[in-house]
């Protein structure tokens, strides 16, 4: 019933925000405002969130802060891991002040949160009073939601603006205890940059390559990681970081953004990052044992294409086959460009299904693939639709020869796959090594 409602009424319709509103407000009150006694840091941004959400908790867990963290992947708390099986990246009100009632408990001090628009917008988030702010960039994505990209920014904004609320406040003895800075972390490079800049906040951080507060430069780049020299005021540290692209060296620039915030030092921020696993589910490496390597990622926006096919571009020594396809009920503008950007990207190209929900699955992927053929630059010999996404993936594989590398992307770490009859099981990663074992 409510799924057919939500459909008819829009997602800025007064009485539908007003309902997401009042249910914010009642799990606030119900578990007593557990956000004012710690200091809470929020991450949004489009692309790189997750990742930058989960290097704050490393670093601050690296400098022995007692911290949490909620996040598309999973949530922790002191270290301890807790899958997020929910597919969302910011839970229900109730579930978020559930568990940060869980966290005051366990004494935790830094609670990082993973803010998306959609949360923002519907006042999930409402009576957590934010010390941080960081973002990672606004690009093409939820248009379908948000309509234009200005109400997409205005959204991402609204975390800014309750940091700005709460450096008026000062609301809470505890939360003044715990040493850290009322801040916002910005991206120097991101074409919304100045909007955000004019929120007011008592200490503002941008970050970019070579320019900006905190900066990174000198960067060199292989499929094993990245090296850059990390810069803020006048102390300059050298980064030796497990994850490879430009990208992950400005989502590590953010992250120690908000650990200078919590007045951790330079050289323990560069030490922590150098320890940095991958997140699971992002660029996830499988190896076959004829040579060649399988991605698993969760790319699935224009520009985080776009970015992660850019690294590879960069540090494969054979061909590239990428495997791609996009999700029903969504953005519908975003499916021919994430056809166009791998085509343009790769040596061959399959376009698949991924997740349709209730749309048809042949016009998402017809969508997809018309944008690959308007490259010109892949010949049709080398682009291929195969609707079930096990044997695209199993087509990949067999085409894939030594030092190849196969790209899916799309799903990343989640457990099952939304089909029009509903959800199935389907975890990328043992999919793969599957067909790997199977093609050996």
């Amino acid at each position: 019933m409510l799924n057919t409602l939500r459909k008819f009424i829009s997602p800025d319709n007064p009485i539908r925000l007003a309902y997401h509103k009042l249910k914010a407000m009642f799990a606030a009150y119900h578990f007593g405002f557990p956000g004012r006694k710690m200091v809470m840091i929020g991450v949004t941004g489009t692309d790189g969130k997750t990742t930058t959400t989960h290097m704050i908790e490393h670093i601050l867990r690296h400098a022995s802060k007692k911290v949490a963290m909620m996040s598309t992947v999973e949530f922790r708390i002191n270290g301890e891991i807790i899958p997020n099986k929910s597919k969302m990246t910011t839970l229900s009100a109730w579930k978020i002040q559930k568990f940060l009632k869980r966290c005051l408990r366990e004494k935790v001090e830094y609670m990082i949160v993973e803010c998306s628009s959609h949360s923002l917008h519907q006042s999930r988030l409402w009576g957590i009073p934010f010390s941080i702010a960081a973002i990672t960039n606004v690009t093409h994505e939820h248009l379908d939601y948000h309509h234009t990209m200005e109400a997409y920014r205005d959204a991402k904004m609204l975390l800014f603006k309750n940091v700005s609320q709460t450096c008026k406040r000062h609301e809470s003895e505890v939360v003044s205890a715990i040493p850290h800075k009322h801040a916002f972390v910005l991206n120097a490079a991101d074409r919304y940059f100045e909007d955000f800049s004019k929120i007011p906040c008592s200490h503002k951080m941008a970050y970019g390559f070579d320019r900006g507060d905190i900066q990174a430069s000198a960067a060199t780049y292989s499929k094993f990681g990245s090296k850059f020299a990390l810069r803020y005021n006048e102390e300059t540290v050298g980064v030796d970081m497990r994850l490879p692209g430009p990208y992950n060296v400005e989502n590590a620039m953010a992250a120690t953004g908000v650990a200078l915030a919590c007045n951790v030092s330079l050289d323990v921020i560069a030490q922590a990052l150098g320890t940095f696993d991958r997140v699971p589910g992002r660029m996830e490496v499988l190896s076959s044992p004829k040579g060649f390597e399988v991605i698993v990622d969760f790319a699935l926006t224009p520009h985080a294409l776009a970015q992660f096919y850019s690294t590879l571009r960069s540090t494969a020594t054979a061909r590239i086959i990428g495997v791609i396809g996009s999700c029903g009920d969504r953005d519908k503008e975003k499916r021919p460009l994430m056809g166009k950007i791998v085509a343009e990207s790769t040596d061959i190209t399959i376009v698949t299904d991924e997740e349709p929900y209730s749309e048809d699955p042949k016009s998402i992927m017809e969508a997809v693939y018309k944008g690959a053929l308007e490259t010109g630059k892949i010949p049709r010999k080398q682009l291929f639709l195969i609707e079930d996404r096990y044997e695209a993936i199993e087509k990949a594989v067999q085409m894939a020869e030594k030092d190849d590398i196969v790209v899916v992307t799309g799903m990343g770490n989640f457990s099952t796959r939304t089909l029009n009859q509903g959800p199935v099981k389907w975890d990328e990663r043992e999919v793969v090594k599957e067909i790997i074992a199977k093609n050996s």
